[in-house]
């Protein structure tokens, strides 16, 4: 993985009561890899976010707390929207900006995400950028791919100097929820491809320290053969991530990977 730690990260989306959040830190104390080897974060619901950073933090979780969304501005008149700033003042370490469901279901564009991955790097939060278009359209065999969409518009505005803090989600929109995922060779096609894409934008040097991550029907059963390949740095895991044991083998299948 060319130096780059990988990260896992369980996305619950709304699911989990508060007594079920507590049980699964507690499930996972003292159960996490060394940080050096293998990144560990959990991407929960606004409502819980300031109780699991003291959580983790009393129970000594190496976890990083993540939020599932965030807004472009630090504050204002945005009723109902979460502040970077905010986030950041309560220790979360991160935030996904721009998944398939927040472009699907709120009608989120490439360019709000710019503005929200711009928010969240100068708030020092590491935004974990979703992208969901079918990269398999692709000549694989084509060395000067076009840059996808989603990413160029969506990290157009980002210091190249921050560059290397983003965090790419690959999860193609038919995977996710779903009962397949696209071959080893599709995905690390995809990867390619994005890392491409990221090195048009900010360099070569700086597309090397970008951690890509895969997400969409990631289980147990095929973590590990994923983690395995070259141009993948992580997971976002959905459905599979709300059970302790299940998530924990992922998150051990990242060190052997």
């Amino acid at each position: 993985m060319t130096g780059r730690i990988p990260l896992i990260v369980a996305n619950w989306k709304t699911n989990k009561k508060v007594a079920e959040v507590y049980d699964f830190l507690q499930e996972i104390q003292g159960k996490l890899p060394d940080p050096k080897r293998v990144r560990v974060g959990i991407a929960a619901q606004d409502i819980y976010l300031h109780e699991m950073v003291k959580q983790s933090q009393e129970l000594d979780i190496p976890v990083a707390v993540i939020s599932e969304n965030l807004h472009w501005a630090d504050e204002g008149s945005y009723t109902g929207e979460t502040s970077p700033a905010a986030l950041a003042d309560i220790g979360v370490s991160g935030s996904i900006v721009g998944h398939y469901e927040r472009r699907k279901m709120f009608k989120e564009t490439n360019g709000s995400v710019g503005l929200k991955v711009t928010a969240a790097l100068r708030n020092e939060l590491i935004p974990i950028v979703a992208i969901a278009e079918d990269t398999t359209r692709y000549n694989p065999d084509d060395e000067d791919m076009a840059p996808l969409t989603e990413i160029a518009v969506g990290l157009a505005g980002v210091d190249k100097q921050r560059a290397e803090n983003i965090v790419v989600a690959y999860e193609p929109a038919w995977a996710i929820g779903a009962s397949e995922t696209p071959s080893l060779e599709v995905i690390e096609h995809s990867a390619r491809v994005i890392r491409q894409s990221l090195a048009i934008l900010f360099t070569q040097e700086v597309a090397d320290k970008i951690r890509i991550q895969y997400g969409g029907s990631v289980t147990p059963e095929n973590s590990k053969e994923i983690l395995g390949l070259a141009d993948i740095d992580g997971l976002l895991i959905g459905r599979a991530s709300l059970e302790p044991a299940a998530f924990l083998q992922m998150v051990n299948d990242a060190i052997e990977g």
